[in-house]
């Protein structure tokens, strides 16, 4: 006997999303994200009990086979072939809910999205096919805390509520009451409230009988794709959405036309997962960046028109740093003297485009999207679907003995090469993000360090926020090393990156070279960790390991690099500067067949070409 929807103290919106979904099940789902023990799960099977409608849990070591279906066994045995229904199909016409959705295996939730929007499952296994209804709404629930979600999933739910617990004293004193007057008596309980569930679900049934006569008028139209465009939101879903969660609104408070009060009540349960910050990073940059300029000095010379605030004869530093911005073709020979080193402060923080590519994927272990998990045949994980047999892996059993029943027909079991199976796990697995750092005096000019700092930090925070770790790399003067070992403490890489000081020469080959030996030892006490390594230079190496030219050295070293670790992704950030460009970064990208960004396109907002990954 479940707790009564009608009984639920406080959590308004959650309510009205709940019941908006009740009205119009072409909202398809309700996304309640938030904190825990604040009645999400509770909500959602009250809303089924309320409508009187199959209530289907899934937990996240569900199976494929379970989710979507299988093959009766004993009807194999006797050479037929019948659908076992999974529990999608058992859901038909009712409610799916998804405790920590945001941690079920990706391609699970892909396939539970996929029928969501079908309304049927598909299912083919050993040359036999049918297909399933399976109409359900989907309430999901997840702690952003533990992982978030891609937002092309997110935009599948038509309604999104940020749930928080109950501030008001009193109020979270009459949750308590309520909660333990249920689970001392439950019966009675349900009983005290019988009379408000009769009269919610009278409201409900007749609110969708009203649904089809709920009219737009054309203002309220042209006033979502306002609502609309102000969120800078992607596609048209969100549209699609207003209006129907509008109408729903409508029909539950009894009118057939949608009016501005149903627009207000729906739109930010529609807009909140789907709205975007709108591209105001030129003007910020604009507005941040006078600060740093007015002069120090108070000379005439310094504040004429045209002239540099920095620019002061007397100041030793200052001379050095020109030096190294007018420097002839620096890079290409070893620099006549080495300029002070200096720190640099950190740049602008800003959101990183995802620099995960869809091409890299290790050949046992495929990306999910999330970079805690992967699949795999050998390693350690629980089993989600039968894959033919190739030579490793767990065998399983019961779809193995399913092909050969179905071959043999009547006949007595045997079992062929051909019919065996393996199990497919999904296992748990970590990323690493290896930041190698141009440490050199070339970074000081146009002070490229405090923009790469700034695009390193921006980094740092995006793989902190996906519970991945970071590493630190530094290369300057004569080698390579490492400052930072693999960690997930962003606190302690910003206090690196701060005190990180530029000056010396590039020996660019010896950072490859020791890349090559990180790697080899990385992988293997972490054979399925997921690395990405992100190159920041501009390419323009000036130290030699063998004594042949720079260049042609680290290109070579480059190209070994590549070729051992293909599992290995990439990444170039290239921080060369001004008018005439020597491109090394880029050639240097090629040769390792990576990613190749600016600082400036790192921005997300800025990298519209590039499609972000989502698993």
């Amino acid at each position: 006997m479940s707790f009564p929807l009608s009984a639920l103290c406080g959590q308004e919106k959650m309510q009205l999303a709940l019941l908006l979904l009740g009205v119009n099940p072409r909202l398809k789902g309700v996304l309640l994200t938030g904190e825990k023990g604040t009645a999400k799960s509770t909500a959602a099977r009250a809303l089924a009990t309320l409508l009187e409608q199959p209530f289907l849990n899934v937990p996240l070591s569900v199976t494929e086979e379970a989710l979507l279906g299988s093959l009766k066994l004993e009807a194999a045995f006797a050479g037929k072939k019948l659908f076992q229904p999974g529990l999608l199909a058992q859901a038909n016409g009712g409610v799916v809910y998804v405790d920590e959705i945001n941690l079920l295996a990706r391609p699970l939730l892909h396939a539970l999205l996929h029928v969501l929007d079908t309304g049927e499952v598909f299912f083919e296994r050993e040359g036999f096919s049918l297909k399933a209804p399976a109409r359900f709404v989907l309430i999901g629930s997840m702690n952003p805390e533990e992982g978030p979600l891609p937002a092309q999933i997110l935009d599948r739910f038509g309604l999104c509520v940020a749930v928080k617990a109950e501030r008001d004293p009193a109020l979270r004193v009459e949750i308590v009451k309520r909660r333990l007057a249920y689970e001392r008596d439950p019966e009675d309980f349900c009983r005290q409230y019988a009379q408000k569930e009769k009269e919610l679900r009278s409201r409900l049934l007749a609110a969708r009988k009203r649904l089809a006569r709920v009219r737009l008028p054309e203002k309220i139209f042209r006033l979502i794709s306002v609502i609309a465009q102000e969120a800078a939101v992607s596609g048209h879903r969100a549209e699609i959405m207003l209006t129907e969660a509008a109408k729903a609104h409508a029909a539950l408070k009894g009118r057939v036309s949608v009016e501005l009060e149903d627009l207000e009540a729906v739109k930010e349960l529609v807009l909140y997962h789907r709205r975007r910050e709108k591209k105001t990073a030129p003007k910020k940059k604009k507005a941040k960046t006078p600060p740093p300029q007015p002069p120090k000095s108070t000379s005439k010379e310094e504040t004429r028109a045209g002239s540099s605030p920095k620019k002061e004869p007397s100041s030793p530093p200052t001379e050095e740093e020109e030096t190294g911005k007018s420097k002839p073709q620096p890079g290409l020979g070893p620099p006549s003297r080495p300029p002070e080193e200096k720190p640099f402060p950190i740049g602008e923080v800003f959101k990183p485009q995802d620099l995960s590519s869809s091409d890299t994927a290790t050949p046992k272990a495929a990306r999910l999207g999330r970079s805690s998990r992967a699949l795999t045949l050998t390693g350690p994980g629980y089993y989600l679907r039968p894959v033919p047999y190739q030579g490793e892996g767990q065998i399983a059993l019961l779809p193995t003995l399913i092909s050969a029943a179905l071959k043999g027909g009547a006949r007595p079991l045997k079992v062929a090469p051909a019919d065996l199976k393996a199990k497919l796990k999904l296992t748990k697995t970590s990323r690493l993000l290896l930041f190698c750092v141009d440490g050199s005096g070339s970074m000081a000019a146009q002070a490229r360090m405090k923009e790469t700092k700034g695009a390193i930090m921006s980094l740092l925070i995006s793989a902190y926020q996906k519970r991945d770790q970071a590493a630190l790399v530094v290369f300057r003067d004569q080698r390579a090393r490492l400052v930072l070992p693999p960690t997930s403490s962003v606190e302690r890489a910003g206090r690196l990156l701060r005190d990180l000081t530029v000056g010396g020469s590039t020996p660019l080959s010896h950072a490859l070279f020791s890349l090559r030996h990180f790697l080899r030892t990385r992988l293997r006490q972490h054979p399925h960790e997921e690395i990405t390594v992100i190159l920041i230079t501009d390419g323009r190496g000036n130290v030699s390991l063998t004594g042949k030219p720079p260049k042609e050295e680290g290109e070579a070293l480059a190209r070994s690099l590549r070729l051992e670790f293909p599992q290995v992704q990439f990444v170039i950030v290239d921080t060369e500067t001004g008018p005439v460009r020597l491109e090394m970064a880029r050639e240097l990208a090629r040769v390792l067949s990576a990613r190749y960004f600016t600082p400036e396109s790192l921005k997300a907002d800025r990298l519209l070409n590039i499609i972000r990954e989502v698993g």
